[in-house]
């Protein structure tokens, strides 16, 4: 069996091109475990573009998000904050709730269950990610499932209707 090497990440740079790399490489499917949505990886123009034609193209296709607080982004007004808005069906964000969960200090990537982004510092942008590694996608995934169960809707990215 071929072993896929670790392909390390240092430094803000690095971690922003890594996620956008994958992002744009999606067919189905997204998972994001993140602390606060960070804007300086996510909120892009063309992260915000290929994700709407994706859903487009695609009516299977999903994304599913866990932060820990949505709240800063939506201030901001965070291009994936509108995507969930403007298209609930396809992209979801939920925040945690429960102590374990806030615990969490990591942030994961997963597409289409078989290439990944682990950071395990976010504040100095260090992790690693891998392109084509489905037996370690299987085992976030998983985590990431259960993890999205135990979550709850985030409110900051409901639309209210006027």
């Amino acid at each position: 069996m071929h072993d896929n090497p670790d392909i390390p990440i240092n430094g803000r740079s690095e971690c922003r091109d890594a996620a956008k790399s994958l992002i744009l490489g999606a067919l189905n499917d997204i998972s994001l475990i993140t602390q606060r949505l960070e804007s300086e990886l996510y909120d892009d123009s063309d992260i915000y573009e290929y994700l709407s034609r994706l859903a487009a193209r695609n009516r299977n296709a999903t994304i599913r998000i866990i932060a820990h607080d949505t709240r800063p982004a939506a201030n901001r007004g965070h291009r994936l904050i509108h995507l969930a808005q403007n298209l609930p069906s396809f992209a979801q964000i939920r925040v945690t709730r429960l102590p374990d969960q806030r615990r969490f200090r990591e942030s994961w990537l997963i597409v289409d269950q078989g290439a990944y982004l682990r950071m395990r510092n976010l504040e100095r942008f260090e992790g690693y990610y891998q392109l084509d590694n489905k037996l370690n996608c299987r085992d976030l995934r998983k985590s990431f499932l259960e993890f999205w169960e135990a979550c709850e809707p985030d409110q900051n990215t409901r639309r209210l209707s006027l």
